[in-house]
């Protein structure tokens, strides 16, 4: 008659179900299962967005013609599955971003070149008129895939089923028929070629979408619970949202350093090489996203009201494990993991080593250079002493982490414990440097402005970049 004991409290996740950060390797089984448990959550996040953005209440018709979208899709992926076709993780690339939510458009071609690419919920940006949520027809690909593997031939032998099959694979260039499986998503090279992203424009898409995130956490804060709900259900849609938010930031780092792959075949009507640069522009488009969405001091803007509303869930019974330890929201940590888990990645030895072989590998001057890597985000992480012209009073205690996982990095890189091109290590300490000479100069005109703790950090540093340099 007595439950039985309480269990020892597991670590807390930093969210369930994020993206690992992209410079780790990623073995297939695993990233496989994280990237199920996510597209388990997707239709229920855009359900939520619905909700939030445009009103849609449960019962309502176009809830439920959501609700018959979702199913298609899916039973349409899952058919693709059943005759024999593979994931095609290019396929959400075929429309503009503006094209996504014409339905005269969608509603012919759909909203994919494939079926068989793992889609989020086709959410209108702010301001845009809602399209269709998913795709109602199969795509141009998965039609030409099809007849290569089942359109009836004239002949006796599978040899003499060689021409007619030549031609038909002849097309594979066209653009809306680029074909990407799950292995070509392993390597985090091609923005084009990822999972639970719409467009051909990525980063418009992922700007869009994060704005949204931030639309929805205030509608949360104002609508949230409702009578007669636990406030778990607060916490259970602002973690839904917070996931979906560094889905987007996960795929704009794709950018910096990244390159296209294609599978083309050598010919004389295609003469595209299988790697392409990402351009210089859109590397550095993608770097003042991360700066504003991530690391700029203001990023992240939550109200007092709606953090406290993040109960946790507390029913505990067999099969049911509550959260026990911390009870209350701990928005800081969740804010500091995704924080360093993109400068982890900006800086891990695979994207260091790419940019600095890109100047080898381009066809032009456009090349973001590993000097400006760092300066971005040296001039983005220490706004507060380099080229501040107003009175500092107080660094804030997020920003004070994040400039400790800057500074521990370079250090690193300094210090030869973490791997790197050795131009890296010459601009880390470079940097170093250069931040030094600013906190000085902060510390010189400005200390008797600065709040105990901020002083602390400055002086800590100071003295700890000191000791390298030494």
């Amino acid at each position: 008659g007595h439950l039985p004991p309480l269990p020892t409290p597991p670590p807390l996740p930093p969210l369930p179900h994020l993206p690992p950060p992209p410079h780790l390797p990623i073995p297939p089984l695993s990233r496989s299962v994280n990237v199920h448990l996510e597209a388990a959550i997707q239709p229920a996040m855009g359900a939520l967005a619905a909700s939030l953005l445009h009103n849609l209440l449960p019962n309502s018709e176009e809830m439920e013609e959501y609700v018959h979208q979702a199913l298609r899709f899916i039973v349409a992926h899952e058919v693709g599955h059943v005759l024999g076709l593979r994931h095609n993780f290019h396929g959400s690339t075929m429309l503009s971003l503006q094209e996504l939510h014409n339905q005269e458009i969608t509603q012919k071609v759909g909203l994919t070149a494939s079926v068989m690419d793992y889609l989020p919920a086709n959410l209108a940006p702010p301001g845009v008129k809602q399209g269709d949520y998913f795709s109602g027809v199969v795509g141009p690909y998965d039609k030409w895939a099809i007849e290569y593997g089942y359109k009836p031939l004239n002949a006796v032998t599978p040899e003499g089923e060689k021409p007619a099959l030549a031609e038909i694979a002849q097309a594979s260039s066209a653009p809306e028929l680029a074909y990407a499986p799950d292995e070509d998503s392993f390597d985090f090279l091609n923005p084009w070629v990822n999972v639970f992203d719409l467009s051909s424009d990525i980063l418009g898409y992922s700007q869009a979408q994060m704005e949204n995130a931030r639309e929805m956490w205030q509608r949360l804060d104002r609508r949230y619970p409702l009578a007669g709900e636990s406030y778990e259900e607060v916490r259970s849609k602002f973690n839904m949202v917070l996931s979906h938010y560094i889905r987007q930031v996960m795929n704009t780092t794709m950018y910096v350093a990244g390159q296209s792959f294609s599978r083309n075949y050598a010919s004389e009507t295609n003469s595209r090489l299988p790697f392409e640069a990402i351009s210089g522009v859109q590397q550095r488009q993608a770097l003042a996203l991360l700066q504003e969405y991530v690391f700029e001091k203001d990023a992240f803007q939550f109200s007092p009201e709606l953090l406290n509303k993040l109960a946790p869930e507390r029913w505990y019974h067999w099969g049911a494990s509550p959260q026990l330890v911390p009870l209350d929201y701990p928005i800081g940590d969740q804010i500091l993991w995704l924080q360093r888990t993109v400068l982890r990645s900006l800086l891990s030895p695979l994207r260091l080593t790419r940019l600095r072989d890109a100047q080898l590998k381009a066809n032009s001057s456009d090349v973001l250079t590993l000097a400006e890597l760092f300066d971005s985000l040296q001039k983005g992480i220490w706004t507060e002493v380099i080229g501040n012209v107003g009175d500092l009073v107080e660094i804030s205690s997020i920003r004070r982490e994040l400039q400790r996982e800057y500074f521990n990095l370079l250090q690193g890189l300094v210090l030869r414990k973490l791997s790197a091109p050795e131009d890296a290590r010459s601009l880390a300490w470079y940097n170093l440097r250069q931040l030094d000479e600013a906190i000085t100069k902060t510390l010189k005109d400005r200390r008797r402005h600065l709040d105990v703790t901020t002083l602390a950090h400055l002086e800590q540093t100071h003295a700890e970049i000191g000791t390298i340099n030494n």
